[in-house]
């Protein structure tokens, strides 16, 4: 395998590869001076390009240099690659951590064992790089359930190969042939697990810098999906999922409307700073209620709406009704003052209405006006043949202004047609 794979030309590869990988990302960091995970990745790439340049010189410099130097910045390098994962997510830089794996191998250097045996060296090197690897892969793949990005499992899958590399250098070293056989010859694993090691190390980078971009594409896209003051789905997003839910889902669901009694009169006798305080204890209040898979939105000034999978008429009947109770307990001060907060609650769901977005919203639209004409602070569920129409006849006011949903949602499919 010597004629084909030159293991001087493989730590050359590397070599250059991680000085490219500290140019580019350096010039990053210059940009963002302030980005603690770009400045540790510079230092990774520049002090493990350091590392591999001096241990490829070992015919020509002293052991202390080669073996010594070169190979403690190799596994500073990964220490601190560790650690740039740990603050990609979100966590503050462990300096020791980096650092303990360089420690353990200049108190080894100093051992008779260390300059008397390459077998040992190399295990020794091996065992640090592999648990770095493997530490670093751990990081990423805890992070999927808080961040779910989508190329989380390739990134992580490389850190563990590159541990499962390192650690079949482990076993090679203690089973099989020294990696260092004389001057000038090196084992056929060796080669191999070295050309393995430069190019998941390129890999390592570059799913690291695509996690990166991923994040940055997933936080826009949660900007234009929630509303700014309450963090919840805005109306787009709520109609958007609402209907591929209905779509997919086979059991009834149903839709419950919320609108906050008297909000205008909170405005007006408080000012806008406290109903933005109501709506935004309101919403935290909903949302602390929903379960994984309900979808909860503010599609309008004072009004919510949420979709509940997986739930009759009379179930949907029943967590309206403890979620208005729920919110006359809320305390709600303004400037020292009480400020009592009530809602009203519109109930629909598809075992009486067809399951489409449309008809149920305007079914709990009607529900939410009935409850509006009932006094308000109630929850009432849309009984089938009831509409608009027939309350309007009866002499009641306008409906809410949660018309205005079932408008939007009309207009944007009009437009999609059209």
């Amino acid at each position: 395998m010597n004629h084909l794979l030159h293991l001087p030309t493989i730590m050359v590869i590397h070599a250059c590869s991680t000085l490219i990988s500290a140019l580019l990302i350096g010039n990053l960091w210059r940009q963002r001076r302030s980005s603690v995970l770009l400045g540790i990745l510079t230092f990774a790439a520049a002090i493990g390009f350091l590392g591999t340049v001096v241990h490829a010189m070992r015919p020509i410099v002293p052991f202390w240099m080669s073996a010594g130097f070169g190979l403690g910045a190799g596994t500073l390098a990964l220490g601190l690659f560790w650690q740039a994962i740990a603050v990609f997510e979100g966590k503050r830089p462990s300096y020791f951590r980096a650092t303990a794996g360089t420690l353990i191998w200049f108190v080894l250097y100093l051992t008779p064992i260390f300059h008397a045996s390459i077998m040992f060296r190399t295990a020794a090197i091996a065992l640090i790089m592999g648990t770095y690897s493997v530490l670093g892969g751990r990081e990423i793949w805890l992070g999927m359930r808080r961040e779910p990005l989508p190329s989380r499992k390739l990134a992580a899958g490389v850190h563990c190969a590159r541990g499962a590399v390192w650690y079949s250098v482990l076993v090679g070293s203690l089973l099989l042939d020294p990696a260092y056989k004389a001057p000038g010859e090196y084992a056929d694993w060796f080669v191999l697990a070295s050309l393995l090691q430069t190019l998941l190390v390129m890999l390592s980078i570059i799913t690291l810098l695509i996690l990166a971009l991923e994040r940055d594409e997933r936080a826009s896209r949660l900007v234009a999906e929630r509303d700014p003051l309450t963090n919840l789905r805005n109306r787009r997003s709520f109609v958007e999922h609402a209907e591929a839910l209905l779509k997919r889902e086979s059991n009834p669901s149903a839709l419950l409307l919320f609108d906050i009694d008297h909000f205008k009169q909170i405005n007006d006798t408080y000012g806008h700073a406290a109903g933005d305080k109501v709506l935004t204890e309101f919403a935290a209040m909903l949302e602390g209620r929903m379960q994984a898979n309900w979808l909860l939105a503010r599609i309008g000034g004072e009004e919510f709406a949420c979709l509940i999978p997986n739930a009759g008429t009379a179930d949907a009947a029943d967590i309206a009704e403890a979620m208005r109770r729920a919110v006359e307990c809320l305390h709600t001060t303004i400037d020292g003052r009480f400020v009592p907060v009530a809602v009203s609650i519109g109930v629909a769901a598809t075992d009486e209405v067809t399951p489409s977005l449309d008809p149920l919203l305007a079914a709990a639209d009607v529900a939410l006006y009935q409850a509006k004409a009932d006094g308000r602070n109630a929850v009432r569920v849309h009984r089938p043949g009831q509409s608009l129409r027939d309350l309007l006849a009866d002499g009641h006011m306008h409906p809410p202004a949660a018309n205005q949903t079932l408008a939007y949602v009309r207009a944007s499919r009009a437009n999609r047609l059209g």
